[in-house]
C-alpha cells in the first residue's frame, strides 16, 4: 500500500516526464523510419517500447531524487521542479525544430545558435514565430497532451489498474533499456530519451568539440615551406563528392545510364576516368583527413599535425574558396577544419544544414557564380557536395526520378522489391550528381581550367550482401570514382600535364596520396611532397599496398584480411 500511495503522489511528475520526452521517439517514428516498412502494428510496438523506456527512466529518476532528499522535502520539490523546467525547455525547443527543420535539437544546431548574434537571433525568431501554421501545430500538440492527461486521470482513479499498469510498464521499459544498451548497442543511447540528460550530452559534446577544434588549430603546422612554385593554372576546381560507388556510374560500365553527361564529355575527349581508385576511409571523417594532408595510414601523429593542401595553396598565392552543401559545424571534425583554412568559405542555407542537407546540390551553383565574379590571377575552388548520401531520395528533385525497382536487375542474390527501390533511388541520386558535375564543368569551359572529381568514400547498396550503407568490410565501401576534366585552353597550355594524366588512368591508386597528385598537377613542391605518390608522375609507385580499414585491397579479389 505504501508503494501504491507513493506512486499516486508522484503520478503527476511521472506523467509530465513521460509526455515531455516523447518528442524524440515520435520524431524517430515519423522521419527516421523507412516508409516502405511503415507497418502500423510494428510502429505501435516500437512506440510502446519507447514510452515504456521513458517511464522506466522517469520512475528511476524519481526514486533517486526521493532517496537523496527524503529528509529535506523542499529540496525534493525543488529538484523535481528543476528537472521539469529543463524538460519543458527541451520539449519546447524540440517542437520548434521538428516543425521547422524535421529534427530535434542536436549538437550541430546548438553550435550554430551559439555563433548567432542577438540581432540575427531575434530576426530569426520573429520570422518563424509569425507562422500561423506553427501555432496551429502547437494547439494540436496541446490538445493531444490534454487528452492524454484526461485519460491518465481516469486510470489513476482505478488504483489497482494504475498499479498494474505502472508495474508492467516499468518492468517492460527496464528490460528494453538494458537490452538496447548492453546487448543490441543501439545507436540511440538511453541518455537521449530524457530531455535533461540529452541537453547535458549536447552541452558536453559541444564543449569537447570546441576544445578539440582549438587543439587542431593550435597544433596544425603553420607557414608551409614551398621549395618550388611554378604554378600558373588560373582555375583549379576540386569537386568533393559524397558516398558515391563508382560501380553505379555508367561511365564505369554500370548497366543503367546514370552518367549521361560524363559519358558525353568522355566521347568529346579531355575527360579522363581513373579505373582503379579506392578511398582512404569508409566515412567522411577518416577519408578527408588523408585527402587534404600528408597524413597516411600508419603514421604516428594526429592527422592535423601534418601540413595540409589549403595552407600550401594559400602560400602559393592561390585564392582558395570552399563552398559546401554539408553542415557548418564548429565541432572538431574535418568538415569544420578545412573550410576555415580557405580565404573564402560558404555553406548553403542554415535550414538545410539542420536537416542534414535537404538542400539540393544545385544550390551551390549560384554561390559558385557569385565567386567567379571576383577575378584573381590564380583560383582554387572546392565544392563539397551532398552527392549520394542517404537518404538517397532526398538527394535529387522529382525531375530526376528516372529509375524505379523494375529497372534494377542487379544486386545480391535474394534481393526483394523494397531493396530494389532503394537501389533505384540511389541510382537517381547518381544521375542527379552527374548533372551537378556537368553544370560545374560548364562554368569553366571558356577558361583555362582543370576540374578534379572524387568521392570521399564508397557505399554498399545491396550489391553483394543484404545491406545498404557505409562499410569497412566490403570493397564497395572504398571503390570510388576519380575523374579529371580539362578545358580546351588548359590542354593547349599544359600538353605535358595532359599527357601524364592520360597515361595514368589505369594505375592503382588510393586517395590518401591525393595531396601529392594535386601539387604535382599545379607544379608546387614542399619538403613533404613525394613524386612517387602522385599518380600522374612517371616515378609513381604502382606496387604500393593499399590498406583500407585494416584490409589489403585488390581490384580483382576485393578486401583481403592482413595476416
Amino acid at each position: 500500500m505504501a508503494c501504491l500511495e507513493w506512486l499516486e503522489g508522484e503520478s503527476s511528475f511521472i506523467f509530465w516526464m513521460v509526455v515531455l520526452n516523447l518528442t524524440v521517439v515520435t520524431f524517430d517514428l515519423t522521419y527516421r523510419t523507412n516508409l516502405r516498412d511503415n507497418i502500423f502494428i510494428r510502429q505501435v510496438i516500437i512506440f510502446t517500447v519507447d514510452v515504456a523506456i521513458i517511464l522506466f527512466l522517469a520512475v528511476i529518476l524519481d526514486i533517486i531524487l526521493y532517496f537523496l532528499f527524503r529528509r529535506l522535502s523542499f529540496l525534493h520539490k525543488f529538484a523535481k521542479i528543476f528537472f521539469l523546467i529543463v524538460n519543458i525547455f527541451m520539449f519546447s525547443i524540440d517542437l520548434f525544430t521538428i516543425y521547422h527543420y524535421q529534427i530535434p535539437l542536436n549538437v550541430a544546431m546548438f553550435d550554430i545558435v551559439m555563433m548567432t548574434n542577438f540581432r540575427e537571433g531575434s530576426e530569426f525568431l520573429q520570422m518563424y514565430l509569425t507562422d500561423k501554421n506553427f501555432w496551429l501545430y502547437i494547439l494540436f500538440v496541446a490538445a493531444l497532451i490534454f487528452i492524454a492527461w484526461k485519460l491518465f486521470a481516469l486510470i489513476i482513479r482505478n488504483k489497482a489498474l494504475f498499479c498494474v499498469l505502472i508495474l508492467v510498464t516499468f518492468c517492460y521499459g527496464g528490460f528494453a533499456a538494458i537490452r538496447d544498451t548492453f546487448f543490441r548497442k543501439t545507436i540511440r543511447n538511453i541518455v537521449n530519451y530524457v530531455g535533461a540528460s540529452r541537453l547535458y550530452s549536447i552541452l558536453s559534446h559541444s564543449y569537447e568539440g570546441r576544445s578539440a577544434y582549438q587543439k587542431m588549430l593550435k597544433e596544425a603546422p603553420q607557414n608551409p615551406i614551398i621549395t618550388r612554385n611554378d604554378s600558373s593554372i588560373p582555375y583549379v576546381v576540386f569537386i568533393l563528392g559524397e558516398s558515391t560507388n563508382r560501380k553505379h556510374m555508367s561511365i564505369y560500365g554500370y548497366e543503367l545510364n546514370t552518367t549521361p553527361n560524363l559519358l558525353k564529355r568522355q566521347n568529346e575527349n579531355r575527360l579522363y576516368v581513373f579505373n582503379d581508385v579506392v578511398s582512404a576511409g569508409f566515412n567522411t571523417y577518416t577519408s578527408l583527413q588523408k585527402i587534404f594532408t600528408f597524413y597516411r595510414y600508419g603514421y604516428a601523429k594526429n592527422w592535423f599535425n601534418y601540413m595540409n593542401l589549403l595552407s600550401i595553396l594559400n602560400s602559393a598565392n592561390y585564392h582558395t574558396v570552399w563552398l559546401s552543401n554539408q553542415e557548418n559545424n564548429v565541432n572538431a571534425d574535418v568538415i569544420s577544419f578545412f573550410p576555415k583554412l580557405c580565404r573564402v568559405n560558404k555553406f548553403t542555407e542554415l535550414k538545410d544544414n539542420w536537416d542534414f542537407g535537404t538542400a539540393y546540390d544545385e544550390e551551390l551553383l549560384p554561390m559558385l557564380d557569385k565567386e567567379l565574379k571576383h577575378l584573381h590571377e590564380k583560383n582554387f575552388y572546392l565544392l563539397h557536395l551532398m552527392g549520394t548520401h542517404g537518404a538517397y531520395k532526398k538527394r535529387y528533385p522529382e525531375d530526376y526520378e528516372k529509375f524505379s525497382a523494375k529497372d534494377e536487375t542487379g544486386g545480391f542474390e535474394g534481393i526483394n522489391e523494397d531493396q530494389k527501390q532503394v537501389r533505384a533511388e540511389y541510382d537517381n541520386a547518381v544521375l542527379y550528381n552527374d548533372y551537378i558535375i556537368n553544370e560545374i564543368v560548364e562554368r569553366f569551359e571558356d577558361k583555362n581550367a582543370i576540374v578534379i572529381y572524387i568521392s570521399d568514400h564508397g557505399l554498399e547498396i545491396f550489391d553483394t550482401i543484404n545491406f545498404s550503407g557505409h562499410t569497412s568490410k566490403i570493397a564497395s565501401g572504398c571503390e570510388i570514382p576519380f575523374i579529371i576534366w580539362l578545358s580546351e585552353k588548359f590542354a593547349a597550355s599544359y600538353p605535358e600535364i595532359e599527357a601524364r594524366i592520360a597515361s595514368s588512368v589505369n594505375k592503382p591508386y588510393m586517395t590518401d596520396d591525393m595531396i601529392h597528385t594535386v601539387l604535382d598537377i599545379m607544379q608546387i613542391e614542399t619538403p613533404e611532397y613525394d613524386p612517387t605518390k602522385s599518380i600522374i608522375n612517371p616515378s609513381f609507385d604502382v606496387t604500393r599496398p593499399r590498406i583500407y580499414s585494416g584490409h589489403l585491397y585488390d581490384k580483382e579479389k576485393g578486401l583481403i584480411a592482413i595476416q
